[in-house]
C-alpha cells in the first residue's frame, strides 16, 4: 500500500474506490467474490463538493461503516494496512 495521506486529517488510511450512480462508495480493495449478502458499498449520506479551480472532488462517509465494510469484505492487504486483521 502506498503512504498517501488524507488532505484533511493527514492520516495514511486513504482508500480508493468508485461512487456509483445509485449512490454509495465501493472501495476497490474489496474481495472479488464473497458469499456475503452485504451490499459491496458504503452509503453516502450527503452530497459531494467540487472545486471549479483545481477539480478536487470530495464528500464524506461514515468512517465506522467504511471500516466495518472493509473488515467484512476487504482483501487481506487492506485489512493489514488498516489494522483490521487483528494483528495490532
Amino acid at each position: 500500500m502506498n503512504e498517501e495521506k488524507c488532505p484533511r486529517c493527514g492520516k495514511d488510511l486513504v482508500v480508493h474506490g468508485t461512487v456509483g450512480v445509485r449512490g454509495g462508495f465501493r472501495p476497490k480493495e474489496l474481495k472479488l467474490f464473497s458469499l456475503s449478502f452485504q451490499l459491496p458499498r458504503v452509503s453516502v449520506p450527503t452530497g459531494f463538493a467540487a472545486c471549479a479551480g483545481c477539480g478536487l472532488l470530495w464528500g464524506q462517509i461514515d468512517p465506522a461503516s467504511l471500516r466495518q465494510k472493509l473488515h467484512d469484505l476487504g482483501n487481506a492487504e487492506i485489512k493489514r494496512h488498516l489494522g483490521l486483521d487483528g494483528s495490532d
